[in-house]
């Protein structure tokens, strides 16, 4: 049986051998719109990004609307060795969808964006900062936020500033984005409701100090093993456990990844299942203990396959790339 697109392509061959000569102007026009008809019903994507101006700014401000775009991120971290968040802080997307860490949501108005953006940037000044890391105390944990306005990415940073002197026009500029921050957070709404989604990532780093009050179950999943995903996710193991007195590195204790892994739906419930129902906890596999954890994925990571983490020891953000259903072998 043919398919619409074949029929369509059988049709437009016919009508070019046979009617060539006839109702040129028409011909073309139709063939124009049977070749978009033809496009569409044969799955490829017409859709584009849709954008947004700013109404009632001093500025031009443009955004996408888009669901899985992001507007607005912030993270905190990039110290010294610390407590490790699985994501950012707070992400703002493009219909107004927010969601803070990876626990609840909320959503804007569009009316409520626009005058969010307005006053980040025609109030604050965020767009005509002359710096844009402001922070003059090493190994100190800081603020990451990142903007994408008018088609371009910033990055601003807002840490531990002033202790060294700094020139008026910086100090001026640090309270400008301290404000920003303070606008951001006081804007979110106390009407939010629990994150939810369906696609998770599995991060996975070895331990030798396993959670021994709670029951550890034996990992079987046959797609592959927790040492495979750990050593994608986190490097080669270390080879002085025998003398070492902490062999395991600090990835996903400390530090970021260097990949994530996408589950597929059944491979999430099996793990998910052999944690008890619970996202996070110890699993065994050959005599060797893991940290396990099911991190949900926010929007755009879904999209892009990047995962968002900032770990310690970080001056600036770097996207985590994801793979799906099986680590690459190393």
């Amino acid at each position: 049986m043919k398919t619409v697109c074949e029929e369509f392509s059988t049709a437009m061959v016919t009508s070019g051998v046979t009617r060539k000569h006839t109702y040129v102007f028409p011909f073309f026009s139709c063939f124009a719109l049977l070749i978009y008809l033809m496009l569409s019903s044969c799955g490829i994507d017409q859709t584009s990004t849709q954008t947004a101006t700013v109404k009632n700014s001093a500025s031009q401000i443009t955004y996408s609307t888009n669901a899985q775009d992001v507007v607005i991120r912030t993270y905190y971290g990039g110290g010294h060795y610390g407590t490790l968040p699985l994501g950012p802080q707070l992400s703002i997307y493009g219909d107004g969808t927010y969601i803070i860490g990876l626990e609840k949501q909320g959503k804007f108005s569009s009316d409520a964006l626009q005058q969010l953006l307005s006053t980040l940037v025609d109030t604050d000044g965020l767009l005509s900062l002359k710096r844009q890391q402001f922070s003059d105390v090493p190994d100190q944990n800081s603020t990451f936020l990142e903007l994408n306005f008018n088609g371009k990415h910033t990055e601003l940073v807002h840490s531990n500033f002033g202790s060294r002197t700094e020139s008026a026009q910086d100090l001026d500029e640090y309270q400008h984005l301290g404000k920003a921050l303070t606008t951001l957070n006081e804007s979110l709404s106390s009407q939010t409701q629990a994150y939810s989604t369906r696609r998770y990532a599995l991060l996975v780093h070895e331990t030798t100090t396993p959670d021994r009050t709670q029951p550890i179950q034996t990992f079987n999943l046959q797609d592959f093993t927790l040492a495979q995903v750990a050593k994608f996710e986190c490097g080669p193991d270390k080879d002085d456990r025998a003398t070492s007195a902490n062999p395991i590195g600090p990835c996903l204790q400390y530090t970021r990844p260097l990949g994530g892994l996408i589950l597929q739906d059944n491979q999430f419930q099996a793990i998910k299942a052999l944690l008890g129902g619970q996202q996070e906890g110890n699993l065994a596999q050959q005599g060797l203990y893991y940290d396990v954890r099911l991190r949900p994925l926010l929007p755009d990571e879904v999209s892009s396959k990047k995962l968002a983490m900032l770990g310690s020891l970080q001056l600036t953000y770097e996207d985590i790339p994801l793979v799906e259903g099986t680590p690459p072998q190393q």
